[in-house]
């Protein structure tokens, strides 16, 4: 079953509309990139366990669903010119993520993370890089969530509490600085 939102919650950044779907242990919302092409894209909040916090923790994903497998793939730069409107839809579904969970932990990590992605990136990547320690294309997602979170931190912890992590060693979160994972929770009470 499918329920449309009218999404305006990022900060008023405008977003696309979005379906959504929800279970016990699973939030998905669907919608449809309106660039240079039109791609069905899929946010989903999948519970991986009790993590870190020990409360239950959903990871952040985002992907391009295929309408005939319905497989999501979330490896691919769909390049389609709505960066932005796309980046807004996921922050605007973070709120609604809170409203239905909310003593839960938030995950976000690129799918562009990790050597395995380097290697592979490798194999067909157009930028010449050196090798795979200096792969320009690999970290580029959480990046973007991590600078999102440094550019509007004084904003943002008003509403929730963020941790940043690099090879699994979890620490208050701290702008500006690389991290591997960022974990967001809605302000109530939590202590690392």
């Amino acid at each position: 079953m499918f329920i449309f939102v009218n999404l305006k919650l990022n900060m008023t950044k405008q977003g696309y509309h979005v379906a959504k779907e929800k279970s016990k242990l699973k939030l998905r919302f669907l919608f449809f990139s309106e660039g240079v092409k039109t791609v069905f894209k899929v946010v989903d909040y999948d519970y991986i366990g009790l993590l870190y916090f020990g409360t239950k923790t959903f990871n952040l994903s985002l992907g391009d669903l295929d309408p005939i497998t319905r497989k999501i793939e979330d490896n691919v730069n769909t390049e389609n010119g709505d960066v932005y409107d796309v980046l807004n839809t996921v922050l605007n579904t973070v709120p609604i993520f809170f409203d239905n969970y909310p003593k839960c932990t938030l995950m976000v990590k690129g799918s562009d993370s990790g050597e395995e992605f380097a290697t592979k990136c490798k194999a067909s990547c157009t930028k010449k890089c050196i090798d795979v320690n200096n792969c320009k294309n690999k970290d580029r997602r959480i990046n973007v969530y991590s600078r999102y979170v440094s550019s509007n931190y004084d904003e943002l912890v008003k509403e929730y509490a963020f941790f940043g992590a690099n090879n699994d060693m979890v620490e208050p979160f701290e702008k500006h600085k690389k991290y591997d994972t960022v974990f967001v929770q809605k302000n109530i009470n939590f202590v690392i």
